[in-house]
């Protein structure tokens, strides 16, 4: 089965068997140091007991999050007497040792048994790496249901400048053909009346829409028609959209984007950071099922590198560590600007309140006490990474397009030439001018020069990868970094984005009308700066505009 992709219950069998393997390997660790602290005395023993509690502090917080409840038990009891001992609460002594070496037999047992069980739940479970998971795909394919030829054409063309692929259909008796033989889609625009007159219509998208499979597909209306009867028509077979003919594309387009949250939620990320790898990679697979992009950190000395490349929204935090613990971490990813702000969440198996809130006082944000449910620990982390970017977006986008802003932009270009100097790959930058803007405005009004603006931020957005970082920069200027882009590939790219904002059509108080774009491209292997990049971008695009307009011009 390898390469299969697996369910999450069958990559947290494989953690769990993994764990039961590993487990005895810890305990008889464990039960060599107990044999030298009863040989010990003075700051030697003093050491020794604080390994007994540190060993016996990750066994309490992995322990029932692999399937060892028992083990959780017993290693937190053992981690609580050595605490105790080490406050100067008990006294220490030969009683200690004895409770301590009893109670690591009890250890011993449980896991003995409980392993048995783990073994007979994932003796099934297929040998194969775990995949990263992500989110849902676009809305992309769309029905138009248009009985005038031409009408349909139009909008053909203009809906697939925005990226959707389009299947025409003259009547609504070839609705369900064209379903059975070309497949689901997601959205149906109609231009079909609904005023009671059109009654194949209306009895074949009530029809479309009994149908258990079909009941996301949307229905988008377009017509001549805005009467009370027609709508209440296009409300009864379920259409969430009513726009009255003549419509403008773009308008289509923001409606599509509003009532199917078009523009989904890139996946949030998340940093963990925890010295014990079953369980960080335990935590890793949970947070994947649920859509997450993570990454792993096992010596917090790696941290800064996968900061500065991962850019995460939240970080997860073990609280012991040796060499650096969590508190310490936090003040360090404090000291930084740039991420003063991400939410560190502890994640930890310290169950004493004070000491939760003495962590959280040094930079953390909140506790959560291993082992945690699955479930608690996705909600928790959506929660926070979520209030997280929506806080961050009123810093960092443009208010208009939803883009990154110039200082964002900016500060984004640094931190991916960081990362091509490390990795030593390859990037391209982009710089992009709506040509004669000035006269749009001037002729049809500062709100039509704005729809021109959003537009175009939209096509970006949807013909480049999520991966690129596209920047307004001011006015009707933007910006786009490609990662592992070259110079040609770029230059083909931003053309046939030239192309298909060229031929949208956009209408005002009866007129249409098109616009185009200039473009300039340069590639950081053969400018080492961002300064010296963003330079050689902004001369192609002079050249550009200076050439003619409407085409893009590379920097060599």
């Amino acid at each position: 089965m390898a390469g299969e992709t697996l369910t999450m219950e069958q990559k947290l069998a494989q953690l769990r068997a993994q764990y039961a393997i590993k487990i005895h390997e810890r305990l008889d660790n464990l039960a060599g140091v107990l044999g030298d602290l009863a040989e010990s005395e003075g700051n030697v023993r003093r050491d020794l007991l604080g390994k007994v509690r540190d060993t016996t502090h990750k066994l309490a917080g992995s322990g029932a999050t692999f399937g060892f409840p028992d083990v959780t038990t017993v290693a937190r009891k053992m981690e609580q007497m050595c605490t105790s001992v080490l406050d100067g609460q008990v006294e220490d002594g030969e009683n200690v040792d004895q409770e301590l070496s009893k109670s690591c037999n009890d250890l011993c047992t449980a896991a003995e048994i409980q392993g048995l069980q783990s073994q007979k739940t994932s003796s099934d479970v297929p040998r194969a790496s775990v995949p990263y998971l992500h989110g849902s795909s676009r809305l992309s394919i769309l029905i138009i249901m248009e009985y005038d030829e031409s009408t349909a054409t139009q909008i053909h063309l203009e809906m697939e400048h925005f990226g959707f692929v389009v299947r025409i259909i003259d009547h609504p008796s070839k609705l369900m053909d064209d379903i059975k033989n070309n497949g689901p889609v997601n959205a149906i625009i109609t231009g079909l009346l609904f005023d009671g007159d059109d009654d194949i219509a209306l009895s074949t998208l009530a029809k479309f829409r009994e149908i258990e499979e079909n009941k996301d597909t949307l229905i988008v209306v377009h017509t001549v028609l805005d009467t009370m009867v027609s709508r209440l028509g296009a409300v009864r077979v379920g259409a969430k959209a009513y726009l009255v003919k003549p419509i403008d594309m773009a308008d289509l387009v923001d409606v599509l984007d509003r009532i199917t949250l078009r523009h989904e939620e890139d996946p949030f990320r998340v940093l963990v950071i925890d010295d014990d790898e079953s369980l960080a990679r335990h935590t890793e697979v949970v947070l994947q099922s649920a859509g997450m992009n993570t990454e792993v950190v096992i010596n917090p000395m790696d941290l800064f590198t996968t900061l500065d490349d991962f850019s995460p929204e939240l970080i997860l935090l073990d609280l012991y560590m040796p060499g650096c613990d969590g508190q310490e971490i936090a003040a360090i990813i404090r000291q930084r600007q740039e991420y003063a702000g991400i939410p560190i969440v502890f994640l930890s198996g310290e169950s004493d309140k004070d000491k939760q809130l003495l962590a959280m006082e040094l930079g953390g944000d909140d506790f959560l006490t291993k082992p945690i449910r699955a479930s608690h620990l996705i909600s928790s982390v959506r929660i926070r990474a979520s209030r997280f970017r929506e806080l961050r977006s009123f810093m960092v986008r443009d208010s208009m397009t939803g883009l990154f802003n110039h200082t964002t932009t900016k500060q984004m270009l640094d931190n991916e030439i960081a990362r091509v100097l490390r990795s030593q790959s390859k990037m391209a930058l982009a710089t992009l001018d709506i040509d004669h803007f000035k006269n749009v405005n001037d002729s049809y009004g500062h709100a039509v020069g704005d729809r021109v603006i959003k537009a175009l931020a939209r096509l970006l957005r949807q013909r480049l990868r999520s991966a690129d970082v596209i920047g307004r920069m001011g006015g009707e200027e933007f910006a786009a970094i490609l990662p592992d882009t070259g110079l040609a590939e770029a230059e083909t790219v931003f053309n046939q984005i030239r192309q298909a904002f060229s031929e949208i059509v956009f209408h005002t108080d009866g007129n249409a009308f098109n616009v185009t774009l200039s473009c300039g491209v340069a590639s950081f292997s053969d400018y080492n700066t961002a300064t010296d990049l963003s330079d050689a971008a902004d001369k192609a695009l002079y050249k550009a505009k200076s050439c003619g307009r409407n085409q893009v011009v590379s920097q060599n």
